[in-house]
């Protein structure tokens, strides 16, 4: 498998030949180029991943621009279930249902994205920092699994990482562009979503915006 990030309409993406082709709705358009202009003027990038599904396209009336990308409202969806197998321990599962009861935060990533390979340790350090009273999960997406574990290792991840090959759980979530991070509350439901890369600040101001949970930065407002 290519460790390239794919577009839309290849005979080689996992996503052209599912019902992730349908014609995505035109306010979900809408947040996608906005996400990848607004990451361009910031200097944060935002790698295309594949035409996402409409499945879960953005109904929020308020984007809010920042250094970290572009973060758009959820609507109380509830968040898709998946299980994947672990990138760690393969005959294992990790699986959205084993989180139920904790704020969690979803961060869709690959190894060949540059700028989840910069927003990584920022993840991995806020993890480490709220065990017990948010969860954190990784799904590493349309991506080697060698090279995925190699990087995870590298970075000291030490919450549970997903291995979705094919983009199966990103299509779920209409992800457009990796990295792609949901914030979703103890009871399932989506928050919010932030679609480019983030420094530990401005993780922070969004982890007590959605779940009113202070991480002990010394600067959360970002």
């Amino acid at each position: 498998m290519s460790t390239e990030p794919l577009t839309a309409g290849t005979d080689e993406n996992p996503l052209a030949s599912s019902p992730l082709r349908r014609r995505a709705g035109k306010r979900w358009w809408g947040v996608a180029a906005a996400a990848v202009i607004a990451g361009s003027l910031a200097g944060v990038g935002v790698t295309r991943l594949a035409r996402p599904s409409d499945t879960l396209h953005a109904t929020s009336n308020q984007i809010i621009t920042s250094t970290g990308g572009v973060f758009d409202k959820g609507n109380g969806q509830t968040a898709p279930a998946w299980s994947l197998p672990s990138l760690r321990a393969p005959a294992n599962t990790v699986a959205l249902s084993q989180f139920h009861g904790t704020p969690l935060v979803i961060n869709f990533w690959a190894s060949w994205c540059p700028p989840c390979r910069k927003e990584m340790p920022a993840l991995a350090a806020t993890g480490r920092r709220l065990t017990g009273k948010v969860d954190f999960v990784g799904v590493d997406t349309n991506d080697q699994h060698g090279a995925a574990l190699s990087f995870a290792a590298k970075t000291g991840v030490a919450y549970p990482l997903a291995f979705d090959p094919h983009a199966t759980a990103a299509g779920n979530y209409a992800v457009y562009g990796l990295p792609t991070t949901f914030f979703v509350s103890a009871d399932g439901k989506i928050l919010g979503r932030q679609v480019g890369g983030m420094t530990e600040e401005r993780l922070a101001q969004l982890i007590t915006q959605n779940f009113g949970t202070q991480t002990g930065t010394t600067n959360p407002a970002g």
